[in-house]
C-alpha cells in the first residue's frame, strides 16, 4: 500500500506541476474553463502559482500536509470549472486527481510520522 501511495503522490504532484505552470503560462484551455468561475487571467495565473508551488511542497516534510491539503483543493475547484464549462466526460476522470491528491495527504501525514 505505501508503494501505491507513493506512485500516485509523485504522479499528482508532477500533474499539479504541469497544471500549475500551464495555468501560469495563460494557457488558453484554462482560461476558458476558469472563466466560467468567474476568474480572470491573473487571478487563473496566481491559482496557477499556488497550484505548482503546493505540488512541490508535498515532498516538503513539515509542509506535506498542508500543501497535499492545497493541492487538493486546487484540484476540486479545477473540477468545479470543468463541470461548469460543461467538459465532459473529463469532469468527471478529473475526480481521479482530486482523490489522488487526498491520497497524497494520507501519504504526507505517514511520511511525518516516520
Amino acid at each position: 500500500m505505501r508503494v501505491a501511495l507513493t506512485v500516485s503522490t509523485i504522479l499528482i504532484t508532477v500533474f499539479g506541476v504541469a497544471s500549475g505552470v500551464y495555468k501560469i503560462a495563460g494557457g488558453e484551455a484554462d482560461l476558458r474553463i476558469f472563466a466560467h468561475l468567474g476568474m480572470g487571467q491573473v487571478l487563473v495565473r496566481v491559482f496557477g502559482l499556488l497550484q505548482a508551488l503546493a505540488s512541490c511542497l508535498v515532498f516538503h516534510r513539515p509542509l506535506g500536509v498542508v500543501a497535499a491539503g492545497v493541492l487538493t483543493a486546487c484540484n476540486a475547484l479545477a473540477s468545479a470549472g470543468l463541470f461548469a464549462a460543461g467538459v465532459q466526460p473529463f469532469g468527471w476522470i478529473s475526480l481521479v486527481f482530486v482523490a489522488m491528491a487526498a491520497c497524497a495527504v494520507a501519504w504526507a501525514r505517514a511520511r511525518r510520522k516516520g
